[in-house]
């Protein structure tokens, strides 16, 4: 059975009977109660799409890359399964949460192997008795029998068996350098803020890859649609994505979050990993009202972020105005701890009403541009006649554009110290003192 869903992005989407089966499980669900962009809605009042919309947009993209590259759909059905449910990992507010979880878990929102493997999860058998015949993502894929090893695998970008030289292999479509996901987000997450950066011609950018060796490369006619998308991340990092207010809002509830998970499980005596596992299986209003319960610096955050009345920029700098010594000692979640620790204690606040914020490293490598790109070679053929073939080399090697995006990314990092407008002056001069010694 065919069902269309209409997108504001790419139209009607057709769904099939697998795609419908997925979509109706208690995890996809969940999806849309869960906000694309965390907190971005309190600069770009219109960024309130959810994770299931560009859950759909990633798999009409995936159905019709296998269709460009001749994959017949009965064959990938794994690969499908993934694109459609690569976001059930995020907690609530999607990347907002996810530090919290990861740091306690050692799991990101990639690592969905306790939720598609669990074959009974109790908060899905007490849904069953209130929505019938709700279904979990586990249930529907032993009902299909589809490997569960190999969707994981796609929803990493890795690859679940030994490579065979010559086979097709797609380990990267979904989760690599160019892939589906950043396809659909820079445009879907362009188009709900407003903002009118994430330009990228989704349908060239499909046309223009293609299997050289059994690995999906972009071809030369690619180049041009993968610098657009390059360009367009670049454009909506600083604006959207690192934007300094959803920015200060998503540490204030991390730390809020961080404070009230270990705390919980401390009174109850949980298991604080399993606890943190848990967030995974709710949204964004159970959350909210999880922590406004907890009372006390819980609540006051989730109070101050509800109302605007966020923590204000004492220091906000670019990276490179560090120097490498500093620069190293916070990339180190550890040290940069401490280090705020140090700036709260010889500022005279407390320690949570103080956030230390470090965006990324210096010299860090952008992904994107080491993508892999076919280009045509010359060589003399017999008798002296010019042949060509095609030679493997990197999006930055062909692209003076990609290689200064890739300089230029790391010189839109900063460091920032946030805290409430009451004490910013003293915040900023124990900060400056430290971080500038």
């Amino acid at each position: 059975m065919q069902k269309v869903i209409k997108d504001p992005i790419h139209g009607y989407i057709e769904i099939d009977d697998l795609a419908i089966a997925i979509i109706d499980t208690v995890e996809m669900q969940r999806l849309r109660r869960i906000r694309q962009l965390g907190f971005s809605y309190l600069v770009y009042p219109g960024a309130n799409h959810t994770r299931f919309e560009h859950s759909l947009g990633v798999y009409h993209l995936i159905c019709l890359l296998l269709d460009r590259l001749e994959v017949a759909k009965e064959e990938e059905q794994e690969l499908i399964v993934a694109s459609l449910i690569h976001d059930i990992g995020h907690g609530p507010y999607s990347h907002v949460t996810e530090p919290v979880i990861k740091k306690i878990t050692g799991n990101s929102h990639e690592d969905i192997g306790d939720i598609i493997f669990k074959q009974e999860l109790e908060v899905e058998r007490k849904l069953e008795v209130e929505v019938g015949s709700a279904k979990t993502i586990a249930e529907v894929l032993d009902e299909l029998s589809l490997d569960k090893q190999k969707i994981a695998g796609y929803i990493k970008g890795e690859r679940m068996a030994e490579y065979v030289e010559g086979e097709r292999d797609l380990s990267k479509v979904l989760n690599g350098e160019i892939d589906v996901d950043k396809m659909d987000y820079l445009v879907r997450d362009s188009y709900y803020t407003g903002v009118a950066y994430g330009v990228v011609d989704n349908i060239r950018i499909i046309q223009g890859l293609d299997f050289v060796g059994g690995k999906v490369v972009i071809t030369e006619k690619g180049i041009l649609p993968a610098e657009y998308l390059l360009f367009s991340r670049f454009l909506m990092y600083p604006t959207v994505y690192k934007h300094h207010t959803s920015r200060i809002a998503q540490l204030m509830f991390s730390k809020a979050l961080e404070y009230f998970v270990k705390s919980k499980s401390e009174s109850e005596d949980h298991n604080i990993r399993q606890y943190a596992l848990a967030l995974r299986r709710m949204d964004d209003s159970e959350i909210n009202i999880a922590l406004r319960n907890a009372k006390g610096y819980p609540e006051e955050m989730v109070e101050r972020i509800n109302k605007r009345q966020l923590f204000k920029r004492a220091i906000y700098k670019g990276i490179n105005e560090l120097n490498d010594d500093v620069a190293a000692q916070l990339s180190e979640e550890k040290r940069r701890k401490e280090i705020e620790e140090e700036i709260s204690k010889r500022a005279g606040v407390d320690e949570k009403y103080v956030i230390l914020d470090f965006q990324g490293e210096k010299g860090e490598e952008l992904k994107e541009s080491v993508a892999k790109v076919a280009v045509d070679k010359p060589i003399q053929g017999l008798q002296g006649r010019e042949q060509s073939a095609q030679e493997i080399k990197s999006l930055r090697d062909v692209s003076s554009l990609v290689s200064m995006l890739s300089q230029a990314f790391r010189e839109n990092y900063k460091v920032g110290v946030y805290t409430p407008a009451r004490y910013r002056e003293e915040v900023k001069k124990a900060a400056e003192m430290i971080l500038w010694h």
